[in-house]
Parts: C-alpha cells; structure tokens; sequence
C-alpha cells in the first residue's frame, strides 16, 4: 500500500519510514456501485484514495471526473476548513483507502518531513484552483 501513497504528490517525496508512519492512520472502507461519498457542501474532515474502483465528482449535475484505481479526491479536505466543492459518487463497487484530516494534523505535529512536505504541495496546488 506504500506504493499507492507514493503516487500521491502530496506524498511522493516522503521517505518509506514517512509513509509508513501515514499508512498506521489509514483505514479501508468499501463502498457499492452507486454510494455517495460525499455530497457538496459537507464538511471536509478526511482524503481517499481508490484502491479499486471507480467514483465520478459532479457539480451542478456536470461529470467534472472520473477517477479509477490509485487515483484520489477529497485532498483539500486535510488542510482546508472549505466545505466539499463537489459530489462524489461511486460508479463501481469501490474499496478506498482514507486519510483522516486530525490523523493527518498530528503526524504533521510530530514529523517535521511530512509536514514540510504536505504543505509545500497545498501551496502548489492551491495556486490551480
């Protein structure tokens, strides 16, 4: 699982020892064919990354994407206090690993490569959107 956190960009430059310390705070969930995950405007409080499956994110009833395995949504959530921009909704029975938003928070706390790490990559992406 390693591997798929490497494919993150939030992630990519962190060290394996980094990523395991993330991978201790991941957990699994498993969502059907058709399951909202989550619903624009709702609070953001963690990240997913599909490990197998696939979602659509809509906005004002527009496919905006679809993401398939490795592929993640809900970042912004992890440093942002910003309501959900869109609707996430599963297109297949979807298994996707999650990053809660507080986890996250602490190990920044404590690992200052982490930290220096994810926030340089919310900086960048924060200036595409």
């Amino acid at each position: 699982m390693i591997e798929i956190l490497k494919n993150i960009p939030f992630f990519a430059q962190l060290s394996d020892e980094d990523l395991s310390s993330i991978m201790d705070h991941v957990q699994m969930n498993y969502f059907p064919e058709g399951h909202v995950v989550f619903n624009e405007g709702d609070a953001g409080d963690k990240m997913y990354v599909i490990k197998r499956g696939s979602v659509e994110v809509i906005h004002d009833n527009a496919i905006l994407a679809e993401l398939k395995d490795n592929d993640f949504f809900g970042e912004m959530a992890l440093v942002s206090d910003e309501p959900r921009n869109a609707m996430v909704k599963t297109t297949a029975e979807t298994e996707v690993l999650t990053i809660d938003k507080y986890d996250l928070a602490k190990l920044m706390a404590s690992n200052e490569n982490i930290a220096s790490t994810v926030s340089y990559e919310m900086v960048e992406r924060s200036k595409n959107h």
